[in-house]
């Protein structure tokens, strides 16, 4: 089974052609040293196409959430995701001691909703609706999916936590996800094969 081939357009634009690879193919790009050059290392990641997610959790009656694009799927059984969270976020310490999260994927009409959870001090959970999933984990209603859990483990990675979930739940929705490349939002288009 063969996948059909899928380009990235930016949001709110046209998709284009895809090429396909020639005599003509670019080498491999020069080899950057990150201790020389700190900034090629974030530049490099900036390059990688990822969902867009809010996490979110519920502790002592507060919500709490925070913007990731650095969620990844671990293992099936039991359904284990990852998500990491900066040490400077606002959120930390509530995560640190959340028992339930929810990792919403956003679709293509949400990315006012990355910004919102990505801003310091802002009403994070006015800007969409967030009822209380089977776990009471704040779950967004619209998101392309939702995974909900308990989170099974926690661990300090550079100056990251990373939050390992359980998954109980999953809330399918059939929307388009909204990703993010090259620092803009994009969505996926479908190309004739």
């Amino acid at each position: 089974m063969t996948a059909s081939p899928v380009t990235l357009t930016s949001v709110g634009t046209t998709a284009t052609s895809v090429g396909t690879a020639s005599a003509d193919t670019p080498s491999a790009p020069p080899v950057t040293d990150i201790a020389a050059n700190p900034a090629a290392f974030r530049e490099g990641l900036a390059q990688m196409v990822t969902s867009v997610s809010v996490v979110t959790a519920e502790v002592d009656g507060a919500r709490y959430g925070f913007t990731a694009n650095s969620v990844t799927s671990v293992s099936m059984s039991p359904a284990l995701v990852l998500v990491c969270l900066a040490d400077t976020a606002e959120c930390h310490d509530a995560f640190l001691v959340a028992e339930t999260a929810s990792i919403n994927i956003l679709a293509t009409d949400q990315a006012h909703l990355s910004k919102v959870f990505a801003t310091r001090g802002a009403d994070k959970f006015a800007a969409a609706d967030f009822p209380a999933g089977p776990t009471g984990a704040p779950v967004l209603a619209g998101a392309t999916v939702a995974l909900e859990g308990r989170v099974h483990e926690r661990w300090t990675a550079g100056d990251h936590t990373v939050i390992l979930l359980e998954v109980e739940h999953v809330h399918l929705g059939e929307r388009e996800p909204l990703t993010y490349q090259g620092r803009m939002f994009r969505e996926l288009a479908q190309v004739a094969s």
